[in-house]
């Protein structure tokens, strides 16, 4: 279980407002890390920017990956659970709308419940699918990743770099495939999703299936691309979060 001394192995800072409004924490999809999202986060000016930063990646390479979405945002929440001086929005691509919503789920637990919850490229948490990805060989694994496009062609030619990234990757694919909500499980917080309308791997009445995963107000916005189409193509999803914090005051401090 996280600590405290492990906020900033689990929590970067992506980028920094002079008086911030709130943080939007930021979730990364299977084998992504917290700087996937470092250009993103410079279009928020007026918010502190934070990535999630998995275990088993980059500096942290040599730490186990966990067992389950459940684990990952139980050790996140507890980090999370006293951040009470600004309003939080998360925001979770792919496997990581999955733990991004199992975490506010948690946080909602502690008394400390997020403003609200942005799931993009994915299918609504309680749909079962039959995936086994996880479980292909090296080869078909790589050609799953060029399906995405989560990774350059390029670096999925360079042999040094595959041999890196693999093993989060396979065992971030086998965290999300294997995930099973609780049924019934609900936030209360608005929940907003957003895909690319040519993602193949999320079609519309799928994602709409999250509109099932709180008992807040709930949004579906399609935007052309696939299924990491705010690196394109962000701009609507940054109006969207601003958009959900519009009531909140400038801090003071």
């Amino acid at each position: 279980m996280a600590t405290t001394d492990d906020f900033g192995l689990w929590i970067r800072r992506l980028s920094t407002a002079d008086t911030p409004r709130a943080r939007l924490v930021c979730f990364p999809h299977a084998g992504g890390s917290a700087n996937f999202y470092f250009r993103f986060a410079r279009r928020f000016g007026d918010l502190d920017v934070h990535g999630i930063q998995y275990p088993g990646r980059q500096d942290r390479r040599h730490e186990r990956t966990r067992d389950s979405v459940q684990e990952l945002a139980g050790e996140i929440a507890a980090l999370m659970g006293d951040w009470d001086d600004l309003p939080v929005v998360l925001l979770g691509n792919s496997m990581g709308a999955l733990v991004a919503f199992e975490t506010a789920l948690r946080l909602e637990a502690l008394g400390n419940p997020p403003r609200a919850l942005f799931a993009c490229g994915r299918v609504g948490p309680m749909l079962l699918r039959d995936e086994q990805t996880h479980l292909k060989g090296k080869d078909a694994f790589l050609r799953e990743m060029a399906l995405l496009g989560g990774m350059g062609h390029e670096l999925l030619q360079d042999e040094e770099i595959i041999d890196l990234v693999l093993p989060p990757m396979q065992a971030d694919y086998r965290v999300a495939e294997t995930y099973r909500g609780t049924p019934g499980a609900r936030i209360s917080v608005p929940l907003h999703v957003h895909i690319g309308d040519d993602d193949p791997k999320v079609t519309e009445p799928d994602a709409a299936e999250w509109r099932h995963s709180t008992t807040g107000a709930f949004t579906m916005d399609v935007h052309a691309g696939g299924h990491f189409f705010f690196t394109e193509n962000g701009d609507a999803l940054v109006d969207a979060v601003h958009r959900s914090l519009a009531e909140v005051p400038a801090a003071h401090g």
